[in-house]
């Protein structure tokens, strides 16, 4: 059965408040067309991902 999209699809990371800062930064100058921390976090590193399994 497929599960839906709930809380338990999610997990909690730590990152340095000097990255968060960086993020809330381009946020504020809407760069890039990111709504919120967690768009821009998830799609860098799916970004990352994509590129490590290139190589």
């Amino acid at each position: 059965m497929p599960r839906s999209k709930g809380s338990s699809d999610y997990v909690t990371v730590q990152i340095p408040k000097e990255l968060v800062d960086m993020i809330d930064m381009i946020l504020a100058e809407h760069k890039g067309g990111y709504r919120s921390r967690t768009e821009f976090v998830a799609d860098a590193v799916r970004r990352r991902i994509e590129d490590l399994l290139k190589s």
